[in-house]
């Protein structure tokens, strides 16, 4: 069992903290370089190889417009899964009718490859920004709302009839309790959506991207331009470690002290 130095400083000499972080990257670079070593160079480059083409890709500025092509999609589709995924957690976790009548559309939802949303949402709407958002919200809103789920369902239910018998309303308690006691949960599931809707909607631009890095990857494929779909991946990679240790884990840290301050602020 680790003790309570370990717990906090590492264990071993094992680095923590941001150390850890640039450790865990600089590991997986030394991971690639070692494959690259025994791949061909044509099939598989060298990091700095690979991430010197994704420099050439933003420079000349045909990174920023499929990029971004590939962003906005992500973005319409992650906040559908969100929000469709959270209302339906949270109605899992308080009523039990809720739960029983959603939790098999929940496990099938779960069941059902990406691709196969993918290739559905093509012939039903066809080549229009509709058919990468749905398919990624139809894939992503069962993981999001099974954390939720969970979350909502941990919750100490003396706190719930401590709660009630102050005459909390239910608005009050669902933003003061049970939002705040979910949200590790809910963060959870909003890494598991953000991670999967970028996978999602690069599978739809396969099928009818004109636009976006799935199109990009598609087509350099199809060229047997190799390099430049690493190229791709590499600026992909960058992207999603800037949106994560950029974005979420500043959100992240500020919604738990917004936490810590509605544990006390619930009976206030």
């Amino acid at each position: 069992m680790a003790t309570t130095d370990e717990t906090a400083y590492g264990i071993g000499n094992l680095p923590t903290g941001v150390p850890a972080r640039v450790f865990g990257i600089v590991l997986g670079f030394v991971g690639w370089f070692a494959l690259a070593s025994v791949f061909p160079n044509e099939l598989m480059p060298f990091p700095q190889e690979a991430l010197g083409d994704a420099w050439n890709l933003v420079a000349s500025g045909v990174a920023g417009t499929h990029l971004w092509a590939t962003m906005w999609r992500t973005l319409w589709g992650f906040v559908g899964s969100m929000v469709l995924g959270t209302m339906l957690g949270v109605f899992m976790g308080v009523n039990n009718f809720g739960q029983r009548f959603f939790t098999p559309w929940v496990v099938v939802g779960l069941s059902i490859p990406a691709i196969a949303w993918a290739a559905v949402a093509t012939l039903v709407f066809g080549i229009s920004i509709i058919t990468p958002v749905s398919a990624t919200v139809l894939t992503t809103f069962p993981y999001i709302a099974i954390n939720v789920w969970k979350g909502v369902e941990s919750i100490e239910a003396d706190l719930v009839a401590m709660s009630k018998s102050f005459n909390i309303s239910r608005k009050r308690m669902l933003k003061r309790l049970i939002l705040p006691s979910a949200a590790p949960f809910l963060f959870s599931g909003f890494r598991f959506g953000l991670a999967i809707s970028w996978k999602i909607v690069t599978i739809a631009e396969i099928f009818v991207g004109n636009s976006g890095v799935g199109y990009k990857l598609m087509q350099t494929y199809q060229l047997y331009q190799f390099e430049q779909a690493w190229a791709w991946a590499a600026l992909f990679m960058v992207v999603i470690l800037i949106i994560e240790y950029v974005v979420v884990k500043p959100l992240e840290k500020r919604v738990f002290e917004y936490r810590h301050d509605a544990d006390f602020d619930l009976i206030g």
